[in-house]
């Protein structure tokens, strides 16, 4: 690789983001690039083709386009230019207000990119569309969509073997992160892709905020039904919100309760203040269907009041490494349990509600619970 990173020092003075923190950010990323897959361009906009809408969220739109070039695996040296994969899928994520991106927003996508793991989304680079002016993530493009997406269409063709698999590569995501000392911030099944029906990545760590933010705000940004409750509890004192290792595990948990359900956590209560408290006082969400003891015990665990005693992410890879294994293995507990369980009907698509005042796109939470203080 230091030969190609020679190469890319030869045409810095090709390119320009418009933006000196994003110019050095991404000639660093190529400059101390160990693997192919750790390359960040700048890629022109006018490379992407057959652009078309998918999402909203609190703080960018997220698009499937074709990139014309693809990503670099190699370099050609009788043709003196990189070699690229074919024309191919990705995603487009634009990043509102993002003239004021600054060093601490790219940090964590340098985090995402490097330390993320192989379940975790590919990022290939940045981009801008020069007609809204705000720069624009180039990723790995997931064909069945979110998690979320995911579960309300196929719901009732997700077996126990399917939803232990989902579980288990969401869980060794996040083993990857916490073994890199990261933490996420902003686990929700919005921020989890799949490729295939048990093919989830983790996406999004650190995108969570507005990209002009800074660590040092003490402005809380989130999903309401994901965030542990010492979050919460920091809020309302007035404390300083620190997210740690052990507030994912709890947001692991929630969603663990969304793939064992089907249904999004609380989508039946405003996400509001009162929601809040109700958290705090040790409610948690509905399940709906019979659920193997076993896997039950674990989802708790994730969702203790208490973050000590919640497991770390190695463990919750063993655990659920050993009930892929032991749900087909007549001999052992796990088995035992779903044999257990009347099989049961789901409609297709789920059906159901969500309040009027739910929300699963990361916001400002010290602005939503902003009437309470003190708990």
């Amino acid at each position: 690789m230091n030969l190609y990173c020679v190469r890319f020092k030869k045409e810095f003075h090709n390119w320009t983001s418009g933006n000196n923190d994003i110019d050095k950010f991404i000639q660093q990323m190529q400059l101390h690039a160990k693997k192919y897959n750790e390359i960040i361009e700048w890629i022109p906009f006018n490379k992407f083709t057959n652009i078309e809408y998918l999402s909203r969220g609190g703080f960018g739109v997220v698009y499937k386009a074709t990139w014309t070039d693809g990503y670099i695996y190699g370099f050609n040296s009788h043709k003196n230019a990189w070699k690229r994969s074919s024309q191919m899928n990705v995603c487009l994520k634009r990043l509102y207000n993002s003239n004021d991106i600054n060093k601490d927003f790219l940090e964590e996508v340098k985090n995402q990119h490097k330390y993320g793991g192989d379940s975790s989304i590919a990022i290939y680079g940045i981009t801008k569309n020069p007609q809204d002016n705000d720069y624009t993530m180039v990723m790995q493009y997931a064909k069945k969509g979110s998690l979320r997406k995911l579960l309300d269409s196929r719901y009732h063709m997700l077996n126990w073997i399917c939803k232990i698999d989902n579980l288990r590569y969401i869980s060794q995501g996040l083993r990857a992160i916490h073994k890199a000392k990261l933490v996420h911030k902003d686990l929700h099944s919005g921020n989890i892709v799949n490729q295939s029906y048990f093919d989830p990545y983790i996406t999004d760590f650190g995108l969570c905020k507005p990209v002009s933010q800074d660590s040092g705000s003490k402005e809380f940004f989130g999903v309401l039904p994901y965030v542990a409750p010492e979050l919460l509890k920091a809020l309302f004192n007035g404390d300083n919100i620190v997210y740690t290792q052990e507030s994912d595990i709890y947001s692991f948990g929630i969603i663990m309760s969304e793939i064992i359900n089907g249904y999004p956590p609380y989508y039946d209560f405003p996400h509001n203040t009162d929601l809040a408290l109700k958290i705090l006082e040790g409610q948690r969400p509905e399940i709906k269907c019979e659920v193997p003891q076993l896997l039950l015990d674990l989802m708790n665990r994730c969702l203790d009041d208490k973050p000590k005693n919640r497991p770390y992410a190695k463990e919750l890879v063993d655990r659920l490494k050993q009930y892929q294994y032991d749900i087909t293995n007549e001999k052992t507990e796990l088995y035992k349990q779903i044999k257990a369980i009347k099989t049961e009907k789901f409609p297709a698509p789920l059906i159901y509600k969500i309040h009027e005042q739910a929300s699963y796109k990361s916001q400002n939470l010290s602005k939503t619970l902003k009437n309470f203080q003190g708990y």
